[in-house]
């Protein structure tokens, strides 16, 4: 994914004309690029009229996993630190599957509640708001997995606190439970004819060596039935079986509260740890199912007020059913070869497309083609070949070839996969492999769902930022499978799980029908092709509790199949109150989709996400009414434990005091401070203490004299403290 030449003179230009004005003001205010601490906000001074850059201090995440859900709460911290700023925007991911039902702000002692209403509803007054000076918060949903949070008023030095709910399934394949999280929106290739996606750049993913944000990640799992293999293949966590102990931690992290009741037989505590703050990559977790012969998982709600219930369910068959002969088949390979695949990812590409040919045998047929700003034909043309010896070596010698550069026009690569002439009665199955990172994912939905041939869809993307909302939903709308592999992860096993799904008898034309009465809007979002390992998903609502049988119909090699489950629906209110929620979204993301780039289901996804509390494109939170925090909503309090309860971190013991034209650094006991860094908020390094050899220093004295003998002006700093256990920054007012 690269920029065109205009592009980046454009972007040229504006970056040196903000940096003349910056320069010709003491007014206009950016931390240094190099220091930028995790996802990054633009914000835009009130007086010059410039962009400048801002940086949560902290992002927390407390996530609750049961048996296919998870329910997030986001929480994300920050200073403004800068004078002339009335209107701050923060561009952020969530999961594209998740249903965003709550936001608030606390500020200045005070919580704000959002309320949701339509966007230009919310808009208007929360624009009438900066104007007046007032208070406010305004969450918005760009993409399905982009969102925007905008702050009125936070006055320079003060800190404001956002909390974000959201309830989600999570992916089931192979007897594996898997939860993904993005924490970062990677650039993206813009798209004729889209509106962009808001540019984030390597300042979304510091490197290693450049201390990111604090990230904090709790987790707790309760499910019904043992897990095992639980385990993130993206971050290094914790995990231990919850106890007593355990469950007073989660408490003080503010994932229980004191008087929750932790009901399931099983229950393990996930916590990041504290050496790894980098939110570089998108955070994953997976279990496997120990009792994984049990046929299905339910959890429903029923709210007797409305006399209405709704559930989410995952039915199971039996492996047996995907058992026969291998059909013949033909391979279309499309490989992304833009400048965003450079290094690994494109590595992991051509892995993937390698071990796919050791798999085809000589009855098969299959072609290859790449993309990036224009199409390559592997042979020249877009006709298959027989998967002989020769065929395969070319196509191998093809792929070793490739190198990453250029946009990445995954549009009409799609288009021209899908408009290879099909050749005999070989089961034809479309791969696409890809990151994703486009804005016209409309455009390639509507090319796959409307193709005549009904296209079998399975995506591939490798990377640690995918943009998973555009691969899960091609491989939903092509009734395929989509596979991710991060830079830990070996091409090997995801590969053999996706190919097992390719070569094994499919059921088609799934149906669901159900004994009893009272179901109705049924939304099966995997489509109608039901693979090996992959579950029946449905959501749908009820008004008649209690026991049903539901009837499975499809066809196995043109021969109808059935099965049947029981399943028993809650006739009382419980504990499941976001299944309602999650219902919605999934409809709200059917209608979308639907909709493809009109907005004929406009006033329908309005009115469910009205209804049902759950943003939508069209709808938007807006805390405007301040109250005051009682005892469970206090946001601060969210913040007040380190990352890792243990002697090696530093954070509340930490003091600076500036006194008496003196600045005293005050160290606990366990940290040696190795360097002190001041920082105009120019971005500018004003001078350097270094400590080096000096041990056992806990009070740090500096008298304000920098190393050209002259003294420090009176005004705002940040200090950069670099210690034997972890960095921090500070923010300091000198006199």
């Amino acid at each position: 994914m690269l920029f065109n030449k205009t592009q980046r003179w454009c972007l040229f230009a504006l970056a040196l004309l903000t940096i003349l004005i910056a320069r010709a003001s003491l007014q206009a205010h950016s931390f240094p690029v190099h220091e930028i601490e995790g996802p990054v906000c633009v914000v835009k001074d009130s007086i010059l009229g410039i962009p400048v850059t801002l940086s949560p201090q902290n992002s927390k995440y407390n996530v609750i996993v049961t048996d296919g859900l998870a329910h997030v709460t986001l929480t994300q911290r920050y200073i403004n630190p800068f004078p002339n700023v009335n209107d701050i925007v923060f561009v952020f991911p969530l999961p594209h599957e998740g249903a965003v039902h709550a936001m608030s702000m606390e500020y200045d002692s005070m919580l704000y509640k959002a309320e949701i209403m339509e966007k230009q509803v919310a808009q208007q007054k929360y624009d009438s708001t900066v104007s007046a000076g007032g208070i406010a918060a305004l969450l918005l949903q760009n993409r399905p997995n982009v969102f925007q949070q905008r702050l009125a008023n936070i006055a320079q030095g003060d800190t404001a606190y956002v909390k974000v709910e959201l309830s989600m399934p999570m992916i089931y394949h192979d007897d594996v439970w898997e939860l993904s999280i993005p924490t970062m929106v990677a650039e993206r290739y813009q798209s004729s004819g889209t509106s962009p996606v808001p540019p984030s750049g390597s300042l979304w993913n510091p490197p290693a060596n450049i201390g990111g944000q604090r990230l904090e990640i709790n987790v707790l799992i309760q499910t019904g039935f043992p897990v095992s293999n639980l385990t993130s293949p993206t971050h290094p966590l914790n995990i231990t079986q919850v106890t007593q102990s355990t469950t007073d931690e989660l408490v003080h992290r503010s994932l229980l509260r004191k008087d929750d009741v932790l009901d399931m037989p099983y229950n393990h505590r996930g916590i990041l740890h504290s050496s790894q703050t980098y939110p570089n990559s998108d955070f994953v977790l997976r279990f496997s199912r120990m009792q994984a012969s049990s046929d299905y998982s339910l959890a429903s709600f029923y709210d007797p007020g409305e006399a209405k219930g709704y559930f989410a369910l995952n039915l199971f068959p039996d492996d047996s059913l995907f058992t026969g002969a291998r059909p013949e088949l033909e391979i279309i390979l499309l490989i992304d070869i833009s400048g965003s695949q450079s290094g690994w990812p494109l590595a992991k590409e051509k892995e993937i497309c390698n071990s796919i040919l050791d798999r085809l045998q000589a009855r098969d047929r299959f072609t290859v083609l790449s993309f990036n700003t224009g199409v390559t034909w592997g042979f020249g043309d877009s006709n298959p070949r027989e998967a002989n010896a020769a065929n395969i070596q070319k196509a191998r010698s093809f792929i070793q070839g490739l190198s990453a550069g250029g946009g990445t026009d995954l549009l009409a690569g799609v288009q021209a996969s899908l408009g290879v002439p099909m050749t005999g009665e070989h089961q034809r199955y479309f791969v696409f492999l890809t990151d994703g990172f486009i804005t016209n994912e409309q455009a390639i939905f509507s090319a796959i769902k409307n193709h005549s041939s009904q296209p079998t869809v399975f995506t591939f993307g490798a990377g640690n930022n995918l943009n998973k909302y555009f691969l899960d939903e091609a491989a939903k709308i092509g009734n395929g499978y989509s596979t991710k592999i991060t830079h830990n992860e070996s091409v090997g096993p995801p590969v053999a799980l996706a190919w097992k799904k390719i070569e094994s008898p499919q059921l088609s034309n799934i149906s669901v029908e159900f004994s009893g009465t009272g179901i109705s809007d049924i939304i099966m979002p995997n489509g109608n092709t039901l693979f090996v390992g992959s579950p029946v998903t449905m959501y749908a609502a009820y008004t008649t509790a209690g026991r049903q049988k539901i009837i499975v119909k499809g066809y196995r090699e043109g021969n109808p199949v059935s099965i049947e489950y029981d399943i028993d629906l809650a006739y009382q209110s419980n504990t499941n109150r976001v299944i309602p929620k999650i219902w919605a979204r999934q409809l709200i993301s059917q209608l979308s989709i639907d909709q493809g780039a009109t907005h004929v289901n406009r006033n329908q996804i309005i009115e469910l996400s009205l209804a049902y509390q759950v943003l939508s494109d069209y709808t938007a939170f807006l805390a405007i009414n301040p109250v005051k925090i009682d005892e469970y909503n206090n946001l601060h309090s969210y913040f007040a434990t380190p990352v890792e309860i243990d002697k090696t971190v530093v954070n509340a013991s930490l003091r600076v005091v500036v006194a008496h034209g003196m600045l005293t650094l005050y160290l606990p006991d366990q940290a040696n401070l190795i360097k002190l860094q001041v920082y105009d908020l120019m971005g500018r390094l004003i001078y350097t203490l270094n400590m080096h050899g000096v041990a056992g220093a806990q009070i740090v004295k500096w008298d304000g004299i920098l190393q050209n003998g002259s003294r420090l002006k009176a005004g705002k700093y940040i200090l950069r403290i670099t210690t034997s256990t972890r960095m921090l920054p500070k923010t300091f007012t000198w006199k």
